[in-house]
C-alpha cells in the first residue's frame, strides 16, 4: 500500500514533489529508537504539504501506526515544515528544518518540539519511486478514500 501522491510520482525538476522515505532519530538515545516513516510531499512555489505514515513508537492512545500532516515551506536548498499527527490530540508539534541537496534526492537536518527543547534529534529523507507504507488496511482506507 502506499500514500496516494496525486496522480503521478515523477517530480517537477528541483521539486520536492513526490514520494519520500526516511527516519529520523532522537539526540538522546533514552528518548527512543529511531523512527522510519514515509511520506508524499506536494510543492507549489514556495509552499510545502504532505502527509506521513510511521509505526507509533510513542503514544499509548493511538494505534499500532501514527499519521501526520506537513505543513512549510521550502526557501532555496532549504526546508522548514511542522508535523501535525492525526492520531491524537495534541499542541505540541515538531518541527523539521532541513537542507535539500542538489539533485532534490535527499533532505537531511535536524527536528525539535519548541515546547520541549529537550527533545530533539536528527532526520533524513530520500525519494522514492513509490512510498511503500507499513500501516494496517483500515489506515490505508482513511488514505485511499
Amino acid at each position: 500500500m502506499a500514500i496516494r501522491s496525486g496522480g503521478t510520482d515523477q517530480p517537477t525538476a528541483g521539486s520536492l514533489t513526490g514520494s519520500w522515505t526516511g527516519r529520523y532519530d532522537y539526540a538522546n538515545p533514552a528518548d527512543g529508537e529511531p523512527v522510519a516513516f514515509d511520506a508524499v510531499l506536494t510543492q507549489t512555489g514556495p509552499t510545502l504539504r504532505g502527509e506521513t505514515v510511521e509505526t507509533n513508537t510513542f503514544c499509548d492512545s493511538a494505534g499500532d501506526t501514527l499519521m501526520a500532516v506537513l505543513s512549510g515551506t521550502r526557501r532555496g536548498g532549504s526546508v522548514r515544515f511542522l508535523k501535525t499527527y492525526t492520531d491524537f490530540d495534541t499542541n505540541s508539534r515538531p518541527t523539521y528544518e532541513g537542507e535539500v541537496n542538489a539533485t532534490a534526492t535527499r533532505i537531511t537536518g535536524r527536528w525539535y518540539f519548541p515546547d520541549a527543547p529537550h527533545v530533539h534529534g536528527t532526520f533524513l529523507m530520500a525519494r522514492t519511486r513509490s512510498a511503500a507504507v507499513r500501516r494496517p488496511a483500515e489506515a490505508a482506507a482513511v488514505i485511499d478514500a
